[in-house]
């Protein structure tokens, strides 16, 4: 017998059950808000268009921005292996690492509701590094007409040259609409790109240039991720207004580069953030002007003093206040191209002097200062450095002071940044002795020796030492085409011996990142990646970070 229960008093149970679900909804702080991301940026990173520029390869919020709204070939994982970590493509199938065939992730779509075929692949890779050279590093060049498209999945094509390393081709690049670019395929960074229409995690809602960016959840995105609604990037005047929003809880992250040291001892304070401190990304050095030839720079025994007089433990103190590690090498120490039997410049005045002299360089005149031993005078060292990094120039004027207690007298040239850059990359023009610089090379770093290829072998551009050595570009193009590990190895460790035997550049230190995050709300921030939680290799954090 089914035993019957009045209506109204199920209508009456059922309506306070509401009540309360009600109640409980309109309590809650996440029933309605949506999860965000906000990201702090300094006012001169911020984008002033969404067009494809070389600001996607060398610029902070570039790097970061075409990585939200563009699917890639495939992504570093985290380390210590950093190992290919399929994204668009889930199949790279090669017999001579030089002929391959992709295999296109089967369903994805542009975030116009289009598919994406390997038409788009086939449409991006033959005509985006002929639009601007940012895109046409060395796993990016094909074979002229080797594009073949098998089916809407499927694409072969071959390699200008054999690619070495346990890497894919096609790194860092972004796969493009053709029905967005097609009309102006020859010239891509011409179109205005408004819309940014790409095939990854989030979708362009707004982009006011030069006051913010906000992104959206692709709803339709082949991973699970991302796992927040929004993304904003928000300009702020300076460090001090940075760390002030931070401070407040007004962002979560920064969009690229840490926190300064100082700031560590007050934003660390504060309950709702907690700083990951990470091994650095980018490597400092020195690099020596060989173009002149009355310069005392092109003399080996000079520079050999200098690295000797120069005193990297205490440039960590003063500048970085203990967090950085001083090395000696464009490969970090982590990985195994390391060479770990590089000889040292150790730090010692004495033995820069004994050099000095022994080279012919001595005070003829009295007045502390080294003479050239051909011209006579008084030896001066323009040493150019950029005004847009407050460290570089602490940096420069340590080394003036240490350098001037061997005898070498050292003018400091602090420039804008494209005064600066359009020196550094024109050393024919003699327009500097010594310049301080610095790179991010990355895990995947075989594009970092081209700051070393001689101008005959194709290094016009890149090398700002104006470097010639015929065995080194040997070795440089060895490397590329190197898939056997222990032999790339073998080469790594050559190039790496050779650069401290010739010293065209001379490297300083690796400096931490330190960032702060805010996990009041949110968690998955990625730090296992060197250079911090945001940087060109790690736009994980951006996929990962969600809601506690």
């Amino acid at each position: 017998m089914v035993k019957r229960i009045r209506g109204h008093k199920v209508m009456k149970t059922f309506m306070l059950g509401l009540c309360l679900g009600v109640i409980l909804i309109i309590s809650s702080p996440a029933a309605f808000a949506e999860s965000e991301l906000r990201v702090g940026w300094d006012s001169s990173e911020m984008l002033d268009s969404c067009r494809i520029t070389n600001a996607w390869h060398y610029e902070s919020q570039g790097c970061m921005f075409w990585q939200l709204l563009y699917d890639q070939t495939w992504l570093l994982g985290p380390s210590p292996e950093y190992n290919l970590v399929p994204r668009a493509i889930t199949k790279f199938e090669t017999e001579d690492r030089k002929k391959w065939r992709f295999s296109l992730r089967e369903g994805m779509k542009w975030h116009d509701g289009k598919p994406v075929t390997a038409e788009d692949i086939a449409f991006g890779m033959e005509y985006l590094p002929g639009s601007d050279p940012t895109f046409s590093y060395f796993d990016c060049i094909t074979v002229k007409d080797s594009i073949v498209i098998i089916d809407d999945h499927t694409i072969d094509f071959e390699l200008e040259q054999k690619l070495g390393h346990k890497y894919a081709p096609f790194n860092f690049f972004p796969i493009m609409p053709k029905h967005k670019f097609k009309r102006y395929k020859y010239e891509m960074t011409k179109y205005d790109n408004k819309q940014a229409i790409g095939s990854g995690p989030f979708k362009l809602k707004e982009f006011k240039a030069g006051e913010y960016i906000i992104f959206e959840k692709f709803a339709e995105y082949w991973d699970d991720r991302p796992t927040v609604d929004k993304i904003s990037f928000k300009p702020y005047g300076g460090t001090d207004a940075i760390n002030m929003a931070l401070k407040k809880g007004e962002i979560d992250m920064l969009g690229y580069t840490g926190i300064s040291p100082l700031a560590v001892k007050i934003l660390e304070k504060q309950p709702h953030l907690e700083i990951v401190r990470s091994p650095g990304v980018a490597l400092l050095w020195l690099t020596f002007n060989l173009h002149p030839e009355d310069s005392p720079i092109g003399d080996l025994e000079v520079r050999k003093a200098i690295v000797h007089a120069i005193d990297k433990e205490r440039i960590i103190q003063m500048v970085y206040h203990g967090y950085a590690t001083p090395h000696d090498s464009f490969i970090y120490p982590e990985l195994p191209e390391y060479n770990p039997n590089l000889p040292k410049y150790e730090h010692d005045i004495e033995k820069a002097k004994k050099i000095l002299d022994e080279a012919g360089y001595k005070d003829t005149d009295g007045d502390n200062l080294r003479n050239d031993s051909k011209k006579g005078s008084n030896i001066r060292i323009k040493f150019l450095t950029s005004t847009d990094s407050a460290e570089s120039v602490k940096i420069a004027t340590l080394i003036r002071e240490q350098l001037k207690k061997v005898g070498l007298d050292v003018n400091i040239q602090a420039l804008d940044l494209d005064t600066y850059y359009d020196i550094l990359y024109y050393p024919q023009g003699n327009g500097f002795d010594m310049a301080f610089g610095g790179e991010e090379p990355g895990p995947y770093a075989d594009w970092i020796w081209e700051f070393m290829r001689s101008t005959e072998g194709g290094g016009a551009g890149w090398n700002t030492a104006y470097y010639q050595n015929p065995e080194f570009d040997k070795l440089i193009t060895a490397l590329y085409s190197e898939d056997d590990m222990d032999k790339r190895n073998e080469i790594s460790f050559k190039l790496q011996e050779i650069l401290l035997r010739d010293l065209p550049h001379y490297t300083l230190a690796r400096p931490d990142i330190l960032c702060p995050v805010n996990t009041d709300l949110l968690q998955g921030y990625e730090t296992g990646f060197m250079g911090g939680v945001s940087n060109w290799i790690n736009p994980w954090t951006f996929f990962n970070v969600h809601p506690k």
